[in-house]
Order: structure tokens, then sequence, then C-alpha cells
């Protein structure tokens, strides 16, 4: 791909806002609450734009086309989904993060469960953050720029890498919060013009109908489709959904450092209305390549072929940019993440009388840890591309389960920490289990149609868990209640109560309007 004066000069001008930016919005963080939490201080606009951010990343922007091209729009329920998925998070499980004004989520295990489960928790983690997310990140931003602009992957890898960590390192959340606030902006204005151009050479919305079959439009397939059967896509991906919204670390440490619960709240509510926009910003483009160039040899050649031959000069430098801005802005927040997880989880158990300062270089030095480690772990996606769909795959499995984990705590008094421990034990075994079933098929019964899609085989190893879950925790000695106390709902009424803000500002009509809509977009694309 050849680029443009103009096209370099808006990528320099990306490059240049986003140096500038952190420098003039980076100050010297006060307390360890400063560095990692932002001082909670974050008002909604922040929130929602940095929830947005941290949740896109290069891999989106490629992948999500590609599936697009290869499928049609139904991989874009997934991104609708994370609107449902938003609600436990708004609902249920902030006001407890906020009030008991934790650093990490494990430490609302600990305190419902015990320090065994947190320091379990913490870990997978920290090593699901290294090599599920930041060096698939970044591994997918060297194929991205190596394939659109001819670059070293390797040097992309480390370039980007480091980059991203040194501004990270210097503000902490603040920072991070902030660049992405900019870097939202970008990447949205970019997919924004892609979509309008590929619509303009194809006929608008209209023109792409009448060259692609009807069911490439369908965000509802059938109960037995082996991708997308809609019991999986309702209740399978709401719980897995739901973990990544509300317990994921890389996503909620945005909405722990909320001035208040009313900011935190309607910062969640505008990144659920920014991901109404990602199936038509992201999957769309897809349809559009499917439509003007139907022989490509990889679906995922997709989005850079309409790059290539569509953008015209100087919007395709800043439609790199804008996927540059996704990577930063994903990568950005899983290291500030992991470093708070380090910090807080591991490092003040073994010197819980670490100064502020100490606990600052200590989480900056997690940062350069865990960069080194996905620079260096990164290529090998490319030698073991198996085992890293497996890694990832284990990743959602295993989501269902610790879902029901955190729902069983805080709706469930009964729930014990020995039930707890007996759900991750089954789901050690049951879901590698169906796994492999998955690739070897060798266990007679879930050859029935509507176990074969793989999402419905995870929901079976999350029932199996959960009944594990519930009959040691019956059978043994009840939580007490001291330590539900704050842990726990107490009376229904009040996952719906009413907020700090009144009229516009109430936080229940904006997700009244949220789910409105997207159930209504959601039926016009059934």
């Amino acid at each position: 791909m050849v680029l443009h004066g103009i096209d370099w000069l808006a990528i320099g001008g990306y490059v240049l806002v986003i140096a500038c930016a952190s420098v003039l919005l980076s100050r010297k963080p006060k307390s360890s609450e400063d560095y990692f939490l932002a001082g909670r201080s974050l008002r909604w606009p922040f929130i929602g734009a940095s929830l947005f951010a941290a949740n896109i990343s290069a891999e989106h922007f490629v992948g999500l086309a590609g599936s697009g091209y290869a499928g049609g729009m139904a991989v874009g329920g997934y991104e609708w989904s994370a609107v449902f998925c938003l609600v436990p998070l708004i609902t249920l499980f902030l006001p407890f993060y906020i009030r008991n004004r934790i650093f990490t989520v494990p430490e609302f295990l600990e305190q419902r469960y015990g320090v065994g489960i947190r320091l379990f928790f913490s870990g997978f983690m920290v090593i699901l953050s290294v090599l599920t997310k930041i060096s698939i990140s970044l591994w997918a931003s060297a194929l991205v720029f190596s394939d659109l602009l001819g670059w070293n992957p390797l040097a992309v890898i480390w370039v980007v890498g480091l980059g991203t960590a040194l501004y990270t390192m210097k503000g902490g959340l603040r920072i991070v919060v902030y660049t992405d606030a900019l870097q939202t902006t970008v990447l949205l204005v970019a997919a924004v013009i892609l979509t309008v151009v590929g619509l303009q050479h194809v006929g608008g919305w209209q023109g792409l109908h009448a060259k692609l079959a009807p069911s490439m439009f369908s965000m509802v397939r059938p109960a037995t489709d082996p991708d997308y059967p809609w019991p999986g896509m309702f209740f399978a991906v709401f719980l897995a959904g739901s973990f990544y919204w509300s317990m994921d670390q890389v996503l909620v440490q945005r909405a722990f450092a909320a001035k208040n619960l009313n900011e935190g709240r309607k910062g969640a509510i505008l990144c659920g209305f920014l991901k109404l926009t990602t199936p038509f910003l992201l999957v769309l483009p897809g349809l559009i390549a499917r439509a003007m160039y139907p022989n490509l040899s990889r679906p995922d050649k997709a989005y850079g072929a309409l790059l290539l031959h569509i953008m015209p000069a100087g919007l395709l430098g800043l439609t790199i940019s804008g996927i540059g801005a996704a990577l930063m802005g994903h990568i950005s927040a899983t290291y500030n993440s992991v470093s708070t997880l380090v910090t807080r989880d591991f490092y003040l158990r073994w010197r819980p009388a670490a100064p502020q300062a100490e606990q600052i270089r200590v989480g900056r030095g997690a940062v350069l840890a865990v960069f080194i480690l996905g620079s260096l772990w990164a290529p090998m996606i490319d030698r073991f591309g198996n085992l890293f769909s497996y890694l990832q795959t284990i990743q959602v499995y295993l989501m269902l389960p610790f879902a029901g984990i955190f729902f069983a705590g805080v709706l469930w008094k009964r729930t014990t920490t020995e039930g707890v421990v007996a759900c991750l034990c089954t789901a050690g075994v049951v879901c590698p289990l169906l796994m492999a079933n998955g690739k070897y098929h060798f266990l007679p019964f879930m050859e029935a149609p509507l176990l074969r899609p793989w999402l419905h085989a995870a929901m079976l190893a999350f029932a199996v868990s959960m009944v594990a879950l519930v009959a040691v925790s019956l059978a043994t000695r009840r939580t007490p209640e001291a330590k539900l106390a704050q842990t726990t709902v107490s009376d229904f009424g009040t996952l719906v109560a009413p907020g700090d803000g009144k009229g516009l500002q109430d936080y229940r009509l904006w997700l009244g309007v949220l789910l409105a809509v997207t159930a209504a977009l959601w039926y016009s694309m059934r």
C-alpha cells in the first residue's frame, strides 16, 4: 500500500496529538490511589470513552470485518450483547465496588470468599492478560501494519508496545483515560469515514442488499447454527459478557475511578451507546468488501482490501491512525490493570506497609515487565496458532463459571467458599473435556443438534459447574452474616434504586433508552 504525503501528515498529526496530550495531561501521582485510580475523580464522559477504547483493539477492525465478510452481520450480535452485559455492572456490581472502595475486582472476592479465591482469580487474570490480551493485540497490530504498510512485524511489536508502556507508566490511569477519550474520537471518525465511503461505492444500503443474500443481514440465527445459535448468543454470551464487563479488571477499573456511583453508572451507559455503533462501523465494512471483492483469498483481508482500493489520500492516513488508536487504547488499559493487580493483590500482601511512592514504582515496573513478556510472546502466536485458539476458547469457557461465582456470591447468601472451590474444580475438568470433544467428537450425547454449537457446550459446562457450587454450598456451613453485609443483596428492590441524579441526570432513564434502542435495532435486524 502506497501512502501519500497527506496520509503521513495525518498519521504524524495523530502521533503528535497523543504525545502532547501525554505530556500536558500527566502529573506526578500523589498517591497509589491517584496513580491506579486517577484519584477516584473521573466523570462519566471519560469513563464511557475509556471503557469503549479499552474494549476495541486492532484485531477488532480486521477480525470483525473478516467475520462479516464470511458470515454476515450475525457476529455483530456479540457487540450488541455488550449492552445487556453492562446491566449487571450498572445495577448490581458497581454499587458494591464503589461502596467498598476497592482497587481490584479480586479484593471483592476476598471480602466475600476469602484470600485464597482472591489470589487465584488475580493470578488467573494476570496470566490471561499477558497471553491472550497484550501479546495477541501486539501480534494483531504487527499483522495489520505489515500488511497495510509493509513494516517489519517485530519492529511494530516493540515500538508500539514500548510507546504505549511509557505513557502508561508516566501518568497511570489518569493519562490512560484522557488519551483514551482522544483515541475513541479518532477511531470512531475513521470507522465512520470508511463505512460511508464503502456504502457509496456499492450504491448505499439498498445497493448492498441487492448484491448480497438476505441471510447476510440477519443477526438472529437458528438454534443449531454452529457459530451464532440464538440461545447461545442470548444466554452464553450474556454470561461471558457479564464477566468481561462487570468482573474483568481491564474494563471495570475505569468505573472504580468514578467520582461517585452515578458518574460510574452513566459512564457505563455511554459505553453502551457507543457499542451500538460497532456492528455498523466494524462488521458492515466486511459485507461491503464481500459485495465488491467476493473472491478474496481470506476473509481477514476484507478490511485491508477496502483501505487499499476505496480510501482517498488523507482519509487513508486517518483510518490507519484510527486502528492505531484502538490498539493503543486496548493495550494501555491492559497494562494499567495488570500493574494494579500485581501491586495491590500480590506485592502489598508481601509488604503491606509499603509507602505510596514504592507502590507506584512497583506498578510502573509491572507495566514494563508485562510489556516485555507480551512482546517476547507475541511472535509465538503465529507459530502456535492452534495453542492460542485453545487459550482463547479456555478463556471463554472459564468466564461462564466465574460469572456464576460472582452472581451467586452477590445474589445468594447461602453460597460458601467451599462451594466456589468445588465449582472451580468441576470447571477445571468439564471445560477441557467439552472443549476437546468439540474437536475430536468422542462424547456421543454431545452429537445432539442442540449441543453441537460450541456456545451450547460452554453453557453445559457452566450448568454442571453451578450444580457443584449449589450442592457443596448447601452441604457446608453458612457464611457468617457479618461477612455478607457488604457483599450481598439484602433487598432486590435496590437493583433499580434511584441514583444521585434526578430527571435527565437519573441513570435509569438513560439505561431504559439504551435497552429500548438496542432491542429495537436487534428486532429490525432479526
